[in-house]
């Protein structure tokens, strides 16, 4: 009880989409959930016990949980609910302090933005696809992201980065509800990504995931309900795009 009461306090509702791993694996890969032992390997990325040839990533931001999974294949994803920075720094003065992160064409196509939303939304669409893009290589922030390069003046994201085969890469941008923005990488080690035949976005519903699981242990009634009337994620000191 003294354990659920203390991880009451740091939860949210939407940390229940954690367990769309366990939903998608019995899914996929017809593993009871019990059965479903998921790690991270040495660079941190998240795989499944015995499942070698199944890769998943997952992320969390604003209103939206996504996961995605693909076989003999790599995925990184990323979300982010589009916020202005706050009231104490512009739009101009915030993409600026944060320049670091971006190449020279990077940062002049943010800026060509014909106001503050158009900006801050570039900002958002290119730092998703740098997620994506580091999550799927397990490199993390260790690298220098303003050398993963991405040009989105076409109809398709492409990416530049030392060593890169571009053929052997997908990305997909999503612009979800409620000023959210997506970014998908997929990598298949040898062969040109054109083949791989990709499937949309799927909203799970939280009955349609509890359905898939087995509780661990048991769960005091009234830390349930607790946890059920907690806000969807933590509050935000930036500014709401509107």
């Amino acid at each position: 009880l003294a354990d659920q009461s203390n991880s009451l306090k740091y939860a949210y509702r939407r940390d229940a989409a954690r367990l769309l791993v366990l939903y998608v694996t019995k899914h996929c890969l017809s593993l009871d959930s019990a059965l479903v032992n998921a790690q991270r390997d040495t660079d941190g990325r998240p795989y499944i016990i015995n499942s070698f040839n199944f890769d998943f990533n997952l992320t969390h931001n604003g209103d939206f949980t996504l996961l995605t999974s693909c076989q003999n294949m790599r995925t990184g994803v990323d979300v982010m609910r589009i916020e202005l920075p706050p009231a104490t720094m512009s739009v101009d003065g915030f993409i600026h302090k944060m320049r670091y992160l971006f190449s020279s064409s990077e940062f002049y196509w943010i800026n060509a933005g014909i106001d503050e939303k158009s900006k801050i939304r570039r900002f958002f669409r290119l730092w998703c696809l740098k997620e994506a893009f580091v999550k799927n290589t397990g490199t993390g922030l260790r690298i220098d992201v303003s050398s993963v390069e991405f040009d989105l003046t076409g109809d398709q994201p492409t990416c530049s980065f030392p060593g890169l085969v571009s053929e052997e890469w997908s990305f997909e941008e999503h612009s979800l509800p409620s000023n959210h923005v997506a970014a998908i990488a997929w990598r298949k080690y040898g062969f040109p990504i054109s083949i791989f035949c990709k499937e949309p976005f799927q909203e799970v519903s939280f009955e349609q995931i509890m359905s898939s699981v087995k509780p661990w242990n048991e769960v005091i009634g009234d830390i349930w309900s607790s946890y059920a009337s907690k806000e969807l994620c933590p509050s935000s000191s930036r500014r709401l795009l509107s």
